[in-house]
């Protein structure tokens, strides 16, 4: 692994910024293959980061334990964008992308990690999250596994089969052609870190009762750094699989500067 702390900008590297596919679109491509009884398909590149081309020169201490014998004192020219670099991740995703442009794939202009592809009739949707990797949607299986070879001609792939996990989400496939997807893992070490396993479920997540009101002078405050913590927390698992209860994470977002215990 590289030193990339060591890299100097515009000498060293230029560019580091790399895309990765919003959850709103991953959500909707689940939506999708569950409206129309399509394929979810998952793929892993293995060491995708190999893959990426270099531009400048980039030289590198030999490895430990890897030394050359009488050539102590000399380094290696890197050829590849190894991890640890700055640049390795953009490098890895235009060499993808290239790729998948060369395949005939289209990139989305509302989110350019979403791939389209119509082929004899079929439509077809990839997205692409760094190396976790690729999910594929159609009907026909010839048509995914002929894909998935393309893909292969050019890097090493590894099928995961159904699409089970992605980004820490559990996708359940269910009997009755729907797909359920969540964070119970997630959910239960929030609950856990924040001490209230044991609080009791209620059917709304917003408090019938009184409004929430912002906190008058004198008024004993809350921990603010646990609040916020609390408040992230909830936001992160409302912007992935519990859209359910966003309106109330909006709610107690809007006093994160002073809480009270009534927030």
């Amino acid at each position: 692994m590289a030193q990339g702390f060591n890299q100097k900008s515009s000498i060293d590297y230029d560019e580091t910024f790399y895309p990765v596919v919003r959850f709103e679109s991953v959500r909707t491509i689940i939506a999708l293959a569950a409206k129309h009884n399509l394929q979810l398909r998952q793929v892993d590149i293995t060491t995708a980061f190999l893959n990426g081309e270099l531009k400048e020169d980039i030289f590198m201490k030999q490895p430990k334990g890897f030394e050359i014998k009488g050539r102590e004192h000399m380094v290696c020219k890197l050829k590849r964008s190894i991890y640890g670099l700055k640049q390795a991740s953009r490098c890895w995703n235009q060499a993808l992308d290239n790729h998948l442009k060369h395949m005939g794939l289209k990139p989305s202009t509302n989110d350019p990690c979403i791939y389209t592809m119509n082929s004899g009739g079929e439509f077809f949707i990839l997205a692409v999250y760094v190396d976790d990797i690729i999910i594929l949607v159609g009907k026909s299986t010839a048509r995914i596994q002929q894909i998935i070879k393309e893909i292969a001609e050019k890097f090493d792939v590894k099928e995961m089969g159904k699409l089970h996990h992605f980004l820490g989400v559990i996708v359940i496939h269910l009997t009755n052609g729907e797909i359920w997807i969540g964070q119970p893992t997630y959910t239960k070490e929030m609950l856990k870190s924040f001490n209230i396993e044991q609080a009791r479920p209620v059917a709304t997540p917003v408090e019938t009762g009184p409004k929430l009101i912002k906190t008058m002078e004198g008024e004993e405050l809350f921990n603010q750094e646990t609040y916020q913590s609390a408040v992230g927390c909830l936001l992160y698992l409302s912007t992935k699989t519990r859209p359910d209860i966003a309106y109330a994470v909006g709610n107690v977002l809007r006093f994160t500067e002073k809480p009270k215990m009534q927030h």
